[in-house]
């Protein structure tokens, strides 16, 4: 399988081969990535080619042991859950909003807005930048006050995502094989999600820097981006692939991010 990431006319880049044993399939990825000193946001298409790597073999597993994935086109039940997003696809969603013409661009940023106005009221948005900043805190009481106010991802669009091949990891990595309309309901009894490796926790290690775990919501991202001193380019593409495939597996292991999609429904 190939991935890139960076311009394919630059003139320094690096291509190598990984090879990752994932569900107990041996795979073979060639990587092309620019030379120079990067951030995180740089590879992101590697990211989520990886990962959706990871998702089709959980898919080809469960298929294996006679279930189904549910989840599909206009289902947008998962896009009313707080969804976490790393410092480098904050700023990957604010470039991505940045570069679409207009009247899109202003239609998106109102949509923002309109999410982080209606946190605002009960101080739901100061639980949640506290707890990006700080830590801490009952996360899974603060994913299912999120859930109750219903507020769209503001890429929501006829119930089905319109930045489908952009969309963030952990969006990539929830998957349920139990009916989709119990996801409308924040009930863990009721909603089987799968259990796989989570390209998206080495993400949030990788490229944490101003917040505590590496995490904030999807709809405070345009915010962060706007807020936030560019990240920094030190490491080069090969060492931040390392820390990124290295910590989710790692992580995957030994516990959850503090804004996942279980943790929004249990």
């Amino acid at each position: 399988m190939r991935l890139e990431a960076g311009d394919p006319r630059a003139p320094d880049r690096l291509t190598g081969d990984v090879v990752l044993d994932i569900e107990g399939e041996p795979t073979t990825f060639e990587i092309t990535v620019p030379a120079g000193p990067l951030a995180p946001e740089d590879l992101l298409p590697v990211f989520q080619g990886l990962t959706d790597a990871v998702v089709a073999a959980a898919g080809r597993r469960v298929e294996r042991q006679g279930e189904t994935i549910s989840c599909g086109a206009g289902c947008g039940a998962c896009c009313r859950q707080l969804v976490p997003v790393s410092e480098a696809e904050a700023r990957g969603l604010a470039s991505l909003v940045a570069a679409a013409p207009e009247p899109r661009r202003s239609e998106v940023r109102g949509r923002f807005e309109a999410a982080l106005a209606s946190l605002e009221s009960g101080e739901l948005l100061t639980r949640l930048e506290s707890v990006t900043r700080e830590g801490g805190g009952d996360v899974v009481e603060l994913g299912l006050d999120y859930f109750r106010r219903r507020i769209a991802c503001p890429f929501l669009e006829q119930e089905s995502c319109s930045i489908h091949a952009d969309r963030p990891l952990s969006c990539r990595e929830f998957l349920v094989t139990s009916p989709p309309e119990h996801c409308a309901a924040p009930r863990a009894e009721t909603v089987r999600s799968v259990r796989l490796a989570r390209t998206s926790l080495g993400l949030a290690a990788a490229s944490r820097a101003l917040t505590h775990g590496g995490w904030m919501p999807l709809v405070t991202a345009l915010r962060f981006a706007a807020r936030s001193p560019p990240s920094a380019r030190d490491r080069s593409g090969p060492e931040i692939l390392r820390e990124v495939i290295d910590g989710g597996s790692s992580r995957s292991a030994g516990r959850k991010h503090p804004f996942n999609h279980s943790s929004s429904i249990c």
